[in-house]
């Protein structure tokens, strides 16, 4: 199997509410974006990749160009077994873990669905029946985090 394509798509996703943050920085759009990658077995991964402006060590426009940079050495590759192919991509292009991420969880997809399974029987099986949501509660007044806490309870999340 080698790879064909890359696609890169960038979706802006707006929340319903600003999300301030500490230093009185706030997000209320962030750009995610999704990787495609295409095999001429007819696979496709899929990967994707959301810095939070100012907030993680990631740049958002940087995806696209570090995937671009990257593409030589992905383009032609055997997708399966994304250790091999990462560790040449690390030789390619040193740092933007972020950017990379959404390469990774691309070859894993394909990995997954060229072995016909699921991607955590590849990785050790099933550890547990569920998992943990996380909720970031925005920087406001005291009295209004408490609440959306104490909602976020309500619904479950711990």
């Amino acid at each position: 199997m080698k790879i064909t394509r890359i696609a890169v798509y960038t979706v802006p996703l707006t929340s319903h509410l600003p999300y301030y943050m500490a230093d009185a920085k706030a997000c209320e759009t962030v750009a995610t974006t999704v990787l495609q990658i295409d095999t001429d077995e007819g696979l496709t991964g899929w990967g994707e990749v959301c810095p939070i402006p100012r907030y993680l060590p990631a740049y958002d426009r940087g995806v696209a160009p570090a995937v671009a940079a990257l593409a030589p050495v992905v383009l032609g590759a055997d997708p399966v077994g994304p250790e091999a192919l990462m560790a040449r991509c690390d030789s390619e292009l040193k740092g933007h873990p972020y950017a990379k991420s959404a390469v990774d969880m691309a070859l894993w997809d394909l990995t997954g669905k060229a072995a016909g399974l699921p991607l955590y029987r590849l990785v050790g099986g099933r550890q547990v029946d569920s998992a943990p949501l996380y909720h970031s509660i925005t920087c406001v007044e005291p009295d209004e985090m408490a609440r959306i806490a104490k909602d976020a309870f309500a619904q479950g999340i711990r």
